[in-house]
C-alpha cells in the first residue's frame, strides 16, 4: 500500500503534516476527512520529495489566464458539465502552452480522484490561496458554480485595482528616467565641450561650475565605480529587506511615504476587508478568513493587524474591537463594522466597505497622478536647469577677461 505525505487543517484551524498509508490520493483524502482534518495538500511520497525542485520550474498562469479560466469553468459547471470533462475542454482550448500543461494537469488530478481545491493547491504559482480557499468552502457546502461566481469577481477587482497603482507608479518612473538620462548626456558629452572652451580662456570658473566639472570628470574616466557602488547599494538593500528589521523598515516606509502612503494604506486595507468578506461569506469560519487575509498580505504592519484581530477573536472579543486601537484602520470603518456585527452581517458590510474603499483608492490614484505630473516636471527643469545656469555662469567671467 502507498505512502501518501499530507498537509491539513484541523477543525480550529490548526496546520499540521504526516503521512497516510492509502489505496489512493482520493481514499487518503477521505481517510483524512474521517478523523476530522480537511487537507490541504496529499501528494505520494516520491512526488513530496521532488515537490520543491518541481515548483521552481513548473509554468504559471497569468493573472489574466486566470479569469479566463475561472470564468469558463464557472460557465460550464453552471451548465452540467462535470469538471473532469471541463479540463479537458478548457486545456484542448488554450493556446498558451503553459496553460494547456497547469489546465491538463488539473484534469489528470481530478480525474484519478483528487479534489479541485487539492489540485488547485499544487500549482501555489498559479492559483491564489484565496481562490483555494473558496473552492474548498464550496466542496464542503456543494455551491462551487456560487463560489466560482464570488472568485471571478474579486480577481477582477484585484487585478483592476492593482492595474491602477501601476499605471499610477509608472509616469513618475519614466519621467525620473528620463531625468537621470538627459542629466547624464548634458555631463559626459555636452559639458566636456564646454569645458574645452573654458580652459583655453584663463578665467576662474564659478564653484557650481567647477563642482559639475569634476562629477563630469568622474562620471567619464570613473564611470565603473559608479555601477560598482550602485550594484552594492541594491544588493545589500535587497538582503537586508530579506531581513524582519528591513521588511519593516521597508513597509513602514512605503506607508508614510508623500501621496503614496495613503494609497498603499487604502490597497492594503481594502484587500484584507475584501478577502476576509468574500471568504466568510463562503461559509468559512471568521478566524480562518482572517488568517488567511494576514498570510496574503505584503505588508508587514497589516499582518500585525490581522493577527492581532485573530487574536481577539480566539479571546472571545468582536472582530471589529482591534480595529478601534489601530492607526490602519479609519475609525469611521471600525464603527461600520462593530454597527454590522450587531447587525450579523459582517460579511456583506465588510464586502461593501472594501468597494468603497477601492473606490477612494481610484479617486486617490487620480488626484495622485495629477500632483505628480506638475512635480516631476518641476525636478526635472530645476536639475536641467542647475546644469545649465551651471554652464552659463562662466561665459560673464570669459567677458570680463577678454573686455580686460
Amino acid at each position: 500500500m502507498p505512502t501518501f505525505v499530507f498537509t491539513a487543517r484541523d477543525s480550529s484551524g490548526a496546520l499540521s503534516t504526516g503521512s497516510i498509508m492509502a489505496d489512493s490520493i482520493a481514499a487518503a483524502v477521505e481517510s483524512l476527512r474521517s478523523d476530522g482534518r480537511y487537507p490541504t495538500s496529499v501528494l505520494p511520497s516520491v512526488e513530496a520529495a521532488q515537490k520543491k525542485t518541481w515548483f521552481l520550474t513548473q509554468p504559471r498562469l497569468s493573472r489574466k489566464d486566470l479569469i479566463q479560466f475561472v470564468s469558463q469553468l464557472q460557465i460550464m459547471i453552471e451548465t452540467g458539465v462535470t469538471l473532469s470533462e471541463a479540463m479537458e475542454s478548457i486545456a484542448s482550448q488554450a493556446q498558451k502552452p503553459a496553460v494547456r500543461e497547469v489546465i491538463g494537469d488539473l484534469g489528470r488530478r481530478i480525474s484519478g480522484g483528487e479534489s479541485l481545491s487539492a489540485s488547485l493547491a499544487r500549482h501555489p504559482g498559479s492559483f491564489p490561496r484565496i481562490l483555494i480557499a473558496l473552492v474548498s468552502a464550496s466542496e464542503k457546502s456543494g455551491l462551487l458554480n456560487k463560489m466560482m461566481g464570488r472568485a471571478v469577481a474579486y480577481l477582477r477587482d484585484e487585478q483592476d485595482t492593482l492595474r491602477r497603482v501601476r499605471g499610477a507608479m509608472i509616469y513618475p518612473a519614466i519621467m525620473m528616467a528620463f531625468a537621470l538620462s538627459t542629466t547624464t548626456f548634458l555631463m559626459t558629452f555636452v559639458l566636456p565641450k564646454f569645458t574645452a572652451i573654458y580652459a583655453t580662456k584663463g578665467a576662474t570658473l564659478p564653484m557650481a561650475t567647477r563642482v559639475l566639472m569634476a562629477v563630469s570628470q568622474f562620471m567619464i574616466h570613473d564611470w565603473y565605480w559608479i555601477l560598482i557602488i550602485l550594484a552594492t547599494i541594491l544588493i545589500s538593500g535587497w538582503r537586508y529587506s530579506k531581513t524582519t528589521g528591513g521588511h519593516r523598515l521597508f513597509n513602514y516606509i512605503q506607508l508614510r511615504f508623500p501621496l503614496i502612503g495613503p494609497v498603499f494604506q487604502k490597497l492594503h486595507l481594502s484587500r484584507g476587508l475584501r478577502m476576509i468578506g468574500t471568504t466568510a461569506s463562503s461559509g468559512i469560519s471568521l478566524p480562518d478568513c482572517v488568517r488567511t487575509a494576514k498570510d496574503l498580505c505584503p505588508n508587514i504592519y497589516y499582518q500585525d493587524l490581522w493577527d492581532e484581530v485573530a487574536r481577539q477573536i480566539h479571546a472571545g472579543k468582536q472582530f471589529s474591537e482591534a480595529l478601534f486601537h489601530s492607526p490602519l484602520v479609519p475609525r469611521s470603518t471600525a464603527q461600520m463594522l462593530h454597527s454590522a456585527e450587531k447587525g450579523g452581517k459582517l460579511a456583506v458590510v465588510m464586502e461593501q466597505i472594501a468597494g468603497f474603499a477601492e473606490a477612494e483608492l481610484k479617486e486617490r490614484i487620480v488626484e495622485m497622478t495629477r500632483y505628480i505630473e506638475p512635480a516631476m516636471i518641476v525636478v526635472m527643469g530645476a536639475i536641467i536647469g542647475t546644469v545649465a545656469l551651471a554652464l552659463m555662469l562662466p561665459i560673464f567671467s570669459i567677458s570680463k577677461v577678454i573686455a580686460s
